[in-house]
Parts: C-alpha cells; sequence; structure tokens
C-alpha cells in the first residue's frame, strides 16, 4: 500500500508556503497541490526545486480570489469583490460558462508549467473537479496538458461514518469514468488526514492501493487548528510494515 500526503492550496499566502515546505523537510508531507491565481504563488514556485523527492499538481480553483482571465462570461460566479465565488455550487452551468470556466484552469495550468513547475497530477479546490457537469472541462485540460493523474473523490470517511448505498454508486460511477475516458491513474483511496489519524491510533487500517490523504497546513480555520501537531506527532511509527510512504511520482 502506497501513502501520499498532499498538501493541498500551496501558493495561498506566504504563511501556507513556509508551513507547507517546512512540513515536506521534516518527510511529512510528499506531495503538494499549487493555487496558480493566488498572492503566494511566485513565492512558492520558487521553492519547489529544493523539493524534487516531492510530486506538485495543479489545485484547479473556481472559487477563490481573483480569476487569472477576467470575463464578462465568468461574471455569474463572481462576488462582489470580482473574485471566484462558491456561487459556482449553485449556477447553472451554460455552455457560455463552461467555455469560459476552461478558459480560465487553462490559464492556471499553463501558468504553472511556464513557472518551471513539473506538474505531476490535477486535483482541485472545494473538489470542483468532480461536479459531474465539470467533467469534460476536466477531460479537456487533461487532453490539453498530458496529465494522467488525477485526485479521486473522498471514500474514507471519519471513525463511525458511513457512507450511503446512492453516494457509494456516484462515487463509483465517477472513478470508472475518470480512468476511462482519456485514461486516468488516480489513488484508489483519498480521505482527510485527521481521519486517518484517529482511525491508526484506534485500530487496523483500512487497505487501499494507494491512499492519498488531504492536509491544510497554514490555513486559518479551526477545524484544522490540531492538525500539524497530529502530522509531527510520530505516527509514521504506527503504520504497518507494509505500508510505503510515497507521492503521485509513485503512480
Amino acid at each position: 500500500m502506497i501513502l501520499i500526503v498532499n498538501a493541498d492550496d500551496l501558493g495561498a499566502n506566504e504563511r501556507v508556503n513556509d508551513e507547507i515546505f517546512d512540513l515536506m523537510q521534516s518527510g511529512v508531507v510528499t506531495s503538494a497541490s499549487l493555487m496558480a491565481n493566488t498572492p503566494g504563488f511566485e513565492h512558492a514556485v520558487r521553492q519547489v526545486p529544493c523539493f524534487p523527492q516531492c510530486s506538485f499538481g495543479v489545485h484547479l480553483n473556481l472559487t477563490a480570489f481573483p480569476p487569472l482571465s477576467p470575463s464578462s462570461d465568468l461574471q455569474p460566479i463572481l462576488d462582489e469583490s470580482g473574485h471566484l465565488s462558491k456561487k459556482l455550487f449553485t449556477t447553472p452551468i451554460t455552455s457560455k460558462l463552461r467555455k469560459a470556466l476552461l478558459h480560465e484552469l487553462t490559464m492556471q495550468v499553463e501558468r504553472t508549467l511556464d513557472a518551471g513547475v513539473p506538474v505531476s497530477h490535477f486535483d482541485s479546490h472545494n473538489h470542483v473537479h468532480t461536479i459531474p457537469k465539470l467533467f469534460p472541462v476536466l477531460k479537456s485540460l487533461q487532453r490539453k496538458f498530458a496529465i494522467r493523474k488525477v485526485r479521486t473523490t473522498i471514500n474514507l470517511l471519519p471513525p463511525g461514518q458511513h457512507m450511503t448505498r446512492l453516494r457509494s454508486l456516484k462515487k463509483i460511477a465517477y472513478r470508472l469514468a475518470l480512468r476511462h475516458a482519456y485514461k486516468t491513474t488516480s489513488p484508489d483511496g483519498l480521505g482527510d488526514f485527521r481521519d486517518f489519524y484517529k482511525i491508526l491510533k484506534a485500530g487496523p487500517v483500512p487497505r487501499f492501493r494507494c491512499l492519498e490523504l488531504m492536509v491544510h497546513p497554514g490555513i486559518p480555520n479551526p477545524k484544522y487548528s490540531d492538525e500539524v501537531a497530529a502530522l509531527r506527532s510520530g505516527w509514521h511509527g504506527l503504520l504497518p510494515l507494509d505500508i510505503e510512504i510515497g507521492s503521485y511520482h509513485s503512480l
């Protein structure tokens, strides 16, 4: 079993960047996904070459910060400050808007590649790449940039929680489509590091071929307040011997 610890939101600001790279230096975080339309982008890309052992993806972003491609066609999902927003989740995706979203994400990927970042995979802020109506956008991006590794959907739940049959079937359908429409490789498991940590301390670890754990160092959100402490707790010592720590390079 391969275990990937991926830090989301690299580039959000310098504090987030410093937290992520410090955890990479410690060998705790093995992968990160970079937001290209953020104030900390340039600060982040200058440090990426120091960590060739780690993988770096593009954190496709349609719900926060100003767009790289200001356009009236994006207006339905912009807030009063002109920033991308969570209006995306309630706005009908017309063909005009879908085209504008593809253009924005294309610019985000191009900016990342132009900065010299070796892009290993795609994932997204607020999991927007798993929205069914945006599936064609994701696949267009993959084809354009020849990226064949993409984050899957969450299927590792907190201890005591169970997925409904309908939700499980939807996730299975998405994973099948993701793999076979422009052949794509993904971890077969995805969850929050804090949930995995609780499971690890309580009993047997769920078995996956490859499990990705999301972390959010430096994010000023109370729900992540104990995450860095858990990451630095020596949890590697609790792992079964057959679990290998890796990155998206391991897929």
